[in-house]
């Protein structure tokens, strides 16, 4: 009896633990948040990421109660930040306002990247297309006149990135791949860099979301030659889509949104969901969204997830296709 007694005592004072570490976990969500949220933004200061950021975190502020303070962690196109987004306490306080490039381009090339696949979507925030351009001394205005400069000069042009294994880097091969263009990519220390060698011309061709190129696009500093969108963008009318330029398979944008670390309580999650609807319909997010090109975009945390995967799987069959590989 003694010994009986002792293990129904063990048993109950478990329980009792079990449930107190259970309350504590749901007063914990409950009572969420209670200080300051931080937003990670793993690209620097200045940046459509950053910017676009710094507008939703704004607006969550106001829905959480709380302030949502962006913290800039940037370096090695963006894996840096996005993998302290990921290692940081899952506890609601440490967010990550993630990009297709480092959630789908980067775990498609580099190693060690296992920590992406971990992270908790919330909501998508935002689309947007991907331009290529050209040097206005090229003289070319099309794809098909690109294609065919490139093939009489085999090795001669240039494709600017702005890094190997950058979204816009496996863009561009997924153009090379499509087009059968001898092009010669030369990564670069972030896109503007890489835009600017393609105004210097020492570069030929590039592609990057709008936002930072509309200012040389209007300037004719540099010559669209298609959007990876699925329509022509309104502020650029003239500019054709990749199904019409002959490359159906290239519809493809960039996105932002925001996720949480592993284990983030399902509750937190819930309400940072309700939290991004109403912040994307706020007006500091609708104006610099408008300001930016982008599409707001609002999602359940399911398909955010589906459309990381479907991004994923796009760029890891052009790693293989394309044999790439990084140092």
């Amino acid at each position: 009896m003694p010994i009986l007694f002792s293990i129904r005592r063990r048993a109950a004072l478990s329980l009792l633990a079990a449930a107190c570490l259970l309350g504590g976990t749901v007063a914990r969500a409950d009572a969420w948040p209670s200080r300051p949220v931080t937003l990670i933004v793993s690209f620097e200061p200045g940046g459509s990421t950053d910017i676009s950021a710094r507008a939703v975190a704004q607006a969550l502020s106001v829905e959480l109660k709380q302030p949502v303070v962006v913290e800039n962690r940037a370096g090695a196109g963006g894996r840096i930040g996005t993998k302290a987004a990921a290692m940081a306490r899952p506890d609601g306080y440490t967010l990550l306002w993630g990009s297709g490039s480092s959630l789908t381009a980067a775990p498609a090339i580099y190693p060690n990247q296992e920590h992406v696949a971990t992270l908790v979507p919330v909501s998508l925030g935002a689309t947007q297309a991907f331009v290529f351009v050209t040097n206005p001394g090229l003289g070319v205005r099309t794809v098909q006149e690109f294609v065919a400069l490139a093939k009489r000069e085999p090795g001669k042009l240039n494709f600017a990135s702005a890094g190997a294994g950058s979204s816009n880097h496996l863009l561009g091969e997924i153009f090379l791949a499509a087009t059968g263009a001898p092009v010669v990519h030369v990564p670069y220390k972030g896109a503007v860099m890489a835009k600017d060698a393609v105004i210097r011309g020492e570069a030929q061709l590039m592609d990057e979301v709008t936002s930072p190129l509309i200012g040389a696009l209007r300037a004719g500093q540099l010559v669209p030659l298609f959007m990876t969108g699925e329509r022509r963008d309104p502020a650029f009318l003239d500019i054709p889509t990749a199904a019409e330029a002959g490359l159906p398979e290239m519809t493809i944008q960039g996105f932002f949104g925001l996720l949480a670390p592993a284990g983030t309580p399902p509750e937190i999650v819930a309400r940072l969901n309700a939290a991004m609807r109403a912040a994307l319909t706020s007006e500091p997010v609708t104006k610099t969204f408008g300001n930016l090109g982008f599409t707001t975009v609002y999602s359940t945390p399911g398909q955010m997830a589906a459309r990381i995967a479907e991004g994923r799987a796009t760029y890891d069959r052009i790693v293989k296709v394309r044999q790439i590989r990084v140092d």
